[in-house]
């Protein structure tokens, strides 16, 4: 029963009461009518409840695809058709309906829902979204909101309809960048690049002097000849560059909403890369590291394994559940509005009632509390806890923040930032992350051949203090002939310039901007220092300027230049 139908209840009480007071029939008869009309539409409209939502089913439709599993992509505009039908007789209005959508998907605020004014046994409503970053996007269900014609009554439902996606990271094709010194390679599946060095290929790279036991088939007869001496053949050996890609997927690449993250980023640039790569036929393969410990894939060529590749990408972009250092009113709302999105019948009073207490006090606190302990309701019955442990989900914070954030990472919600501290938590003040990223580029040299280009993409702004755990990998790569880029991508999307410093608003919000690029810009610096002096390459950007920086990389280890590849881009 809605506000409405409670104050006309109200007002038909207390009109029946002063009738019959005051003996005034003419009151309490009209008093009593409404109570009737009251409870006649309370049991037509409880009827409507118990026999048309029963009967009522749903078909979600997502780019022409109706199973409950799919991939998307990053970036990419999704068409959505809803078809709502009735299995037995008609839907009577009003009814409203709203698809409900991950923080993964952005939509305009009424495509999503439909309001319904005539009866229906099927009908149709379609919307479109645009999906923000990569990795999994779980369609939950409907949302129903059925009322009266009147709004004296109100039940809200929710219908399971899901539906699971792997999102593939966006990417960008960066054009041709096919060499021209070599278009056919005479070895097979060995790519289409050269290297001036001596092997077996097919392009002349010297004449020397013949030496005993060269073969017969390598000496130049005519160049023999003219010189009166016999002349050898020396070839350039042909192998393709080899791109070992590295993601960052620790704790401060992953806080953000989704398309904001750090980690969105560096899945952009990676992606956009492999696809250059891959389409000049070079090989790509990949190393994933968070606290979770190294994931590697091979490395694969060819469009199957580009979409290996992708899918890698995408499985490793999905965020754990971490591990809250406190509950924080932020979260508890958050959870909450997801309660009340989701599973509006487990906050009904009736089922998930607050016992009472004299303590708090305080009015806020009461009700703070009073929130925690449905929340609490709430978890306890979707995990299946005991009494003892619903009892202690409410006196326990961290316990209660633990279950809460896993609870939001399953409905596909992104990190909280108050959630998690970044600074100072053991594994995320830099040391441990450079001993992981070492470890894993000293992998790779061990596993790596002649001419690879090491591609790594990680938050160094935060860990610019700790580099030194990094500088012998790097030294070690480049003592191998191998070139190695970092991309470090900034939070706010704008690279550590000197036009960033400038003060261009007064207010808090814009001082704070100023002071927090000023301090990328110190950390940009050291780390542009250092890194150059062990000989790699580093741009501060997540778009196409680190695009273009990798592949101008990728160009000097086709021509098989041994300078050195130190620099920057900003």
């Amino acid at each position: 029963m809605t506000v409405s139908g409670r104050w006309m209840t109200i007002a038909g009480l207390l009109g029946v009461l002063v009738g019959l007071v005051r003996a005034d029939t003419g009151l309490a008869i009209l008093s009593l009518s409404v109570l009737i009309w009251i409870a006649v539409e309370w049991a037509w409209f409880s009827w409507r409840v118990w026999t048309q939502l029963r009967n009522l089913t749903f078909e979600r439709i997502v780019n022409e695809r109706s199973e409950a599993t799919g991939t998307l992509q990053a970036g990419r505009i999704v068409r959505v058709q809803v078809r709502m039908i009735m299995t037995r007789g008609r839907m009577t209005p009003p009814l409203r309906i709203r698809d409900s959508l991950p923080e993964n998907m952005s939509v305009t605020a009424d495509e999503h829902q439909v309001r319904v004014f005539t009866p229906f046994r099927s009908t149709i409503f379609r919307y479109e979204a645009r999906i923000r970053g990569a990795g999994q996007l779980r369609l939950p269900g409907f949302r129903l909101l059925m009322e009266d014609a009147q709004g004296l009554f109100r039940a809200e439902r929710f219908v399971n309809c899901p539906q699971v996606f792997r999102v593939l990271p966006a990417w960008s094709e960066a054009g041709e960048h096919r060499p021209l010194v070599k278009r056919n390679n005479a070895l097979p599946q060995h790519g289409i690049h050269r290297l001036q060095r001596a092997g077996m290929g097919s392009e002349l790279l010297e004449l020397r002097d013949y030496v005993p036991g060269d073969p017969p088939k390598s000496i130049a007869w005519k160049v023999s000849a003219r010189r009166d001496r016999l002349m050898t053949r020396q070839y350039e050996s042909e192998v393709p560059v080899r791109l070992q890609l590295f993601l960052d997927g620790t704790i401060s690449a992953r806080i953000g909403g989704f398309g904001e993250r750090l980690l969105d980023q560096m899945t952009f640039v990676a992606a956009s890369v492999a696809r250059t790569a891959i389409s000049c036929g070079d090989p790509v393969g990949l190393a994933c590291f968070d606290e979770r410990g190294l994931q590697r894939l091979a490395p694969v060529s060819g469009e199957r394994g580009f979409n290996r590749l992708l899918q890698a990408m995408a499985d490793f972009s999905v965020n754990p559940a971490p591990l809250p250092d406190r509950m924080t009113p932020l979260l508890q709302q958050t959870a909450l509005n997801v309660c009340h999105e989701q599973f509006p019948e487990l906050l009904d009073r009736r089922y998930n009632r607050v016992p009472w207490s004299l303590f708090p006090i305080l009015p806020w606190n009461r009700r703070s509390f009073h929130d925690r302990c449905r929340l609490a309701g709430v978890l306890s019955h979707l995990y299946q806890m005991p009494p003892l442990r619903h009892v202690q989900l409410i006196q326990d914070d961290a316990l209660l923040a633990t279950f809460t954030q896993h609870f939001l990472s399953l409905q596909g919600l992104a990190w909280l930032t108050p959630v998690v501290s970044i600074r100072g938590r053991g594994f995320h003040d830099g040391v441990a992350r450079m001993e992981m990223l070492s470890d894993a580029i000293t992998t790779a040299v061990a596993y790596a051949r002649d001419n690879e280009v090491f591609v790594i993409c990680a938050d160094l702004m935060e860990s610019a203090q700790s580099i030194s755990h990094l500088l012998s990998a790097i030294r070690l790569a480049r003592a191998r002939h191998h070139r190695v880029a970092f991309v470090c991508p900034t939070p706010a999307f704008r690279r550590p310039t000197r036009e960033s410093l400038e003060i261009r608003d007064v207010t808090a919000e814009g001082l704070l901007l100023v002071a927090e690029q000023m301090r990328s810009r110190e950390f940009a610096d050291r780390l542009q220092h250092e890194l150059r002096q062990a000989g790699a390459t580093v741009t501060f950007s997540g778009e196409q300027n680190a695009i273009r920086m990798i592949i101008a990389e990728m160009e000097l280890a086709r021509s098989g230049r041994a300078s050195s590849g130190s620099g920057s881009a900003r």
